[in-house]
């Protein structure tokens, strides 16, 4: 949900201007509207069909309040003409209006718009941002009306049955190839082609990948990168550096008595974001057994994971991400809370499933204390403690 690289809750009356002065036209992922009706079932009907063939496209935005320009047939060209703008009376009441008629009349529900009102001279603008579907298409059922939308450059279409079946694959497809990436990565990463010098000993990773990565786009953060080297610190660092690689942008520490790399935060170039650390493993009081702290993992997981979507936003990786880490070269390593042994892990590798992180707005906490709850039992617990 951007327009000209800025996200739709970001957009000021001076981008909509240049819209308009640039002549930046329709596509799949931005549509005008002179106006916003949806009091009649027709009106409503339209309003519903254009929210869920971009949500079931690519997402975008839809900006109500700008007149297209004509050709001779007096037909909308698609490219912007002037602001026209809406009238609206009340503000919390029509944002609650939009967002109770998408929810109560699209199935699966469309959550997570954004809605955004400008004033540009006067004339009042409405920015509707949308997601880009994840799951399952969503259908229109308002009315008994049952139906798929698409979208394509020049507007919505509905679905055949073949395409809503490519539809309801594309899902499983979209996981199967994060997936495909992400034991790429941890295989690259592990045998020590990705980082120089790197110890993996006793590792563990985490991927936050963006659904747009299958896009194959190439981010180019040449200019921005080394601002981020303050807010990319890896797990456990006191001091780190930062290089660019081949991958892209990484920020690491280093051991100081043999400098090899013990944690480092990568940005991917296809927008991915990568963090790996060994420090949070130590020799314990238990007859130098190998273990972690349990706590310290939960803390620095959530601070890495909130710190990289932050990283991912700034450089306009849109949302929404997979979310996973995974623990490495651990069999009998302990989990050694306040010196207290809660039990020592019977396999080698643990590769934890995905957690859907929809948008920006995602709290972490919340949606990994599932998997969170899923470490402490593999220990014998009956889940894990609560996060402050």
């Amino acid at each position: 949900m951007y327009v000209l690289g800025v996200r739709a809750d970001k957009l000021t009356d001076n981008d909509i201007q240049r819209l308009i002065e640039n002549q930046v036209p329709e596509q799949k992922t931005l549509e005008y509207k002179k106006e916003l009706h949806f009091a009649k079932d027709a009106d409503k009907k339209e309003f519903l069909f254009d929210i869920s063939a971009m949500y079931n496209t690519d997402g975008g935005c839809i900006i109500y309040g700008i007149e297209e320009e004509k050709d001779s047939n007096s037909q909308n060209t698609g490219k912007p003409q002037k602001i026209s703008g809406i009238q609206i009376e009340n503000t919390d009441k029509l944002i609650q209006q939009i967002e109770d008629i998408v929810k109560n009349n699209t199935e699966p529900s469309i959550n997570h718009l954004v809605i955004q009102i400008i004033s540009i001279e006067e004339k009042m603008i409405l920015v509707l941002g949308i997601p880009k579907c994840i799951g399952l298409p969503t259908m229109v059922t308002f009315n008994q009306s049952n139906k798929f939308f698409k979208r394509r450059n020049s507007g919505k279409y509905a679905v055949d049955v073949y395409e809503l079946n490519a539809m309801f694959m594309q899902n499983q497809m979209l996981i199967q190839k994060a997936e495909k990436f992400r034991m790429e990565r941890i295989q690259n990463v592990l045998s020590q082609n990705c980082i120089p010098n790197l110890h993996v000993q006793h590792a563990i990773l985490i991927h936050i990948i963006p659904i747009n990565f299958l896009e194959n786009q190439l981010v180019d953060f040449s200019i921005l990168a080394e601002r981020f080297t303050t807010k990319m610190r890896p797990i456990h660092a006191r001091g780190w550096n930062y290089m660019y690689n081949l991958d892209g942008f990484a920020v690491y520490s280093s051991e100081d008595f043999n400098r090899s790399i013990v944690s480092y935060n990568q940005l991917l170039r296809n927008g991915s974001y990568e963090i790996f650390s060994s420090e949070l493993f130590y020799p314990t009081r238990h007859n130098d057994q190998v273990g972690f702290n349990g706590f310290d993992l939960i803390q620095e997981v959530i601070r890495c994971i909130s710190e990289g979507i932050e990283i991912l936003n700034q450089v306009k990786i849109e949302a929404p991400f997979f979310v996973s880490f995974s623990l490495h070269n651990v069999k009998d390593t302990i989990m050694d809370n306040d010196r207290r042994i809660m039990g020592r892990f019977s396999k080698n590798e643990i590769i934890f499933p995905f957690i859907l992180f929809p948008n920006y707005e995602s709290n972490p906490k919340t949606l990994l204390k599932p998997i969170f709850d899923i470490l402490w039992q593999s220990f014998g617990q009956s889940k894990c403690p609560d996060i402050p």
